[in-house]
């Protein structure tokens, strides 16, 4: 059965650094853990009980709830009594105690008490207990009804900082979800039924491989990441050995050009994420699991990806000009390394 995973997201498993308001002999937090909760009797896979949905379609975090599903528990009703001033003062290893049970939650002591101290972890990126899939293909050729019935396009549920173009951490996430997972749009499937996309087992084990066949590396990627150890271990300087990757975070990757506002989508240079014609021979790009695993950027001759950075917008003209030379190397790491 699949195991609901909102609270996974609000609760999870992570090193969280003390702020400065917090004591400096603190002990590591006790992460919130699912399976360590069912072993004691708690319903984990009754996600109403600690979660809800506001009116927008939003998931909540417990604690909108005033932290009601632990303290109805009656499990850790002391821990939230011993945080403040007098109680540090009164009894400073209950203190020590409950603040580390606090950690498991907000990436800081809500002491002293203040509201703006009181932010809950930036749970997306440390979801360890279960993993999200979804049929990412589909999604592409969905239409919404409330927009227009327009298809879904990537930068919705991918959004940008407008100032640093880095993807905007958390997303996609729940607000994504919920632009078209409402009552309105799509009554059969709402933020509520939260086993339909979170299910066991972890991220990190249902999450695995890289992409291996590919020479073209996005920096922060996983394959640039094993190509700067190969150099590493042959011994090769930083000179020598800092390979050229490609970075999203310009302006000229995230629009279709510096001077407009019309985002380029991630299908404009990946261009079998929503085309099935480009998919390749016994290649799939339908789930998470597909494009976590499959080469994103052709590789094998097509002249897909040069039209996209030269041909078609003409940044990269000269660069991907193979019949008068080009540069190759600017893009294709392994050309340039061997």
């Amino acid at each position: 059965m699949k195991q609901a995973a909102v609270a996974a997201l609000m609760f999870a498993a992570i090193s969280v650094g003390l702020s400065a308001a917090a004591p400096n002999d603190l002990p590591p937090a006790k992460h919130f853990n699912h399976a360590d909760h069912a072993s004691r009797g708690v319903a984990v896979d009754k996600c109403n009980d600690c979660h809800s949905i506001d009116g927008k379609g939003q998931v909540l975090v417990p604690a909108a709830q005033g932290h009601s599903p632990c303290l109805e528990a009656k499990c850790h009703a002391s821990s939230f009594l011993a945080i403040g001033e007098k109680q540090k003062k009164a009894d400073p290893v209950a203190f020590t105690k409950a603040a580390a049970f606090c950690l498991g939650c907000h990436d800081s002591v809500p002491w002293p008490w203040k509201k703006q101290e009181m932010k809950p972890l930036p749970s997306f990126q440390y979801e360890l207990e279960y993993h999200v899939e979804m049929n990412h293909y589909e999604h592409t050729q969905k239409k919404v009804p409330s927009q227009g019935a327009r298809l879904v396009d990537c930068r919705s549920c991918h959004v940008v900082n407008a100032k640093s173009f880095e993807l905007v951490t958390g997303t996609p996430g729940h607000a994504q979800c919920a632009l078209c997972h409402n009552a309105k749009d799509f009554p059969e499937f709402t933020m509520g039924l939260c086993g339909n996309c979170h299910s066991k087992p972890a991220r990190s084990e249902y999450f695995q491989g890289s992409r291996p066949k590919s020479d073209v590396r996005a920096c922060a990627s996983e394959g640039m990441k094993l190509l700067k150890e190969k150099f590493a271990k042959e011994g090769r300087t930083k000179a020598k050995g800092e390979a050229p990757c490609f970075r999203h975070e310009r302006v000229e990757h995230r629009f279709l050009d510096k001077a407009s506002t019309q985002p380029l989508e991630c299908s404009n240079c990946h261009t079998m994420i929503d085309d099935k014609k480009k998919w390749h021979t016994n290649q799939r790009y339908q789930s998470l699991k597909d494009l976590h695993t499959a080469v994103i950027i052709n590789n094998n001759g097509s002249e897909d990806q040069h039209k996209a950075c030269g041909k078609t917008s003409a940044c990269h003209k000269a660069d991907v000009d193979t019949v008068n030379g080009g540069h190759c190397n600017l893009c294709h790491a392994e050309k340039w390394a061997f």
